[in-house]
């Protein structure tokens, strides 16, 4: 059975508030439309959480050779860069992998420590001594029904009625507690706490909240080691609450990117808007355009062969080129 001492949490009244500022934010963040990056952004969010991530691990590389390594990818310099190179494949991989999975768990492992760990993949045998920095092991983490617990530990948080984003922080700070690879645990934590809030928050799929965690990187171990020994991972919580509110004030403190017709479009698409729709659809995700320029997107999406349209003016039935008509 789980061991419910590091999924235990007790509720503090910080931990509230910055749910609801959260909340909040995330709120605004769908109403500015800024839920997915700007393509001229989206290279330097990766090489950010990338570098971020790995720094968090004794990875000495700069953000430069990080960036030219997630734009080239080199395998050959050694293995500060294919951890990088790993690193980044792994985040192109996330979106097909379910993070209540422990198959694909192990998938994700097997990317991010390919030719970095002979066991790539899969689940150590043997006991690990748990160490926060500190030379003498706080405990030694057995392996014993190891890969129960971690199916456990996904169960759990994927059938919760806890918060997601409280539950995010307690999957990370599970997965570091049972360590279940015999390296790789703590990287591979905040990404599964990343593709955990993707499922939901698609912002979280680029947002680099590992770069604010780098920021403040002693407080991090300090607060995952409290959290051990006190057999209460609330703290620890409040302290990744408090990185993922910066990670959005900072992003909503960024001007709105100038958006095309093309670009709202789009972003239309990603919205997960597969049925045919009206021009009263597409006003209600962008409320603040007018809607004459609302039909102007539609006419030149028609025109570029993006859009189908049955009838004219207000009424008219637009869908996807190769989609049915699905209104009635």
């Amino acid at each position: 059975m789980l061991d419910s001492s590091y999924t235990f949490y007790t509720l503090q009244s910080r931990m509230l508030h910055l749910l609801t500022s959260i909340h909040h934010r995330l709120g605004e963040v769908r109403a500015r439309h800024v839920q997915f990056p700007a393509p001229s952004l989206e290279t330097a969010y990766r090489v950010s959480a990338v570098h971020a991530t790995l720094a968090l691990e004794g990875n000495v590389l700069e953000p430069l050779p990080v960036a030219q390594l997630v734009s080239r990818p080199d395998r050959t310099s050694g293995p500060a860069a294919l951890e990088v190179v790993n690193t980044h494949s792994v985040h192109e991989l996330l979106p097909d992998l379910d993070p209540a999975l422990a198959h694909d768990l192990r998938r994700a492992h097997g990317v991010l420590m390919h030719g970095l760990a002979i066991d790539a993949g899969h689940f150590r045998t043997g006991p690990m001594d748990v160490l926060y920095g500190d030379p003498i092991p706080l405990r030694s983490a057995p392996a014993t029904n190891l890969s129960i617990q971690v199916e456990e530990l996904l169960h759990l948080v994927d059938s919760t009625d806890a918060p997601p984003v409280i539950t995010s922080c307690v999957l990370h700070f599970g997965l570091v507690y049972l360590r279940p690879f015999s390296a790789g645990n703590g990287r591979l934590a905040r990404l599964w706490q990343r593709r955990m809030l993707m499922r939901q928050w698609p912002v979280f799929g680029f947002l680099p909240i590992e770069a604010f965690i780098h920021r403040t990187e002693p407080a991090y171990y300090a607060a995952l080691e409290y959290a051990d020994r006190q057999g209460d991972c609330g703290g620890f919580i409040t302290y990744l609450l408090e990185r993922i509110d910066e990670a959005l004030a900072e992003l909503l403190a960024m001007p709105d990117p100038v958006r095309t017709a093309s670009d709202r479009m789009a972003l239309f698409f990603q919205q997960g808007m597969v049925r045919s729709f009206r021009r009263k659809d597409y006003l209600a995700v962008f409320p603040e355009i007018s809607a004459v320029t609302a039909s102007r997107d539609l006419r030149e999406a028609v025109a570029r062969g993006r859009l189908l349209r049955d009838g004219d003016g207000r009424t008219a039935i637009y869908r996807r080129k190769g989609q049915y008509n699905e209104m009635g």
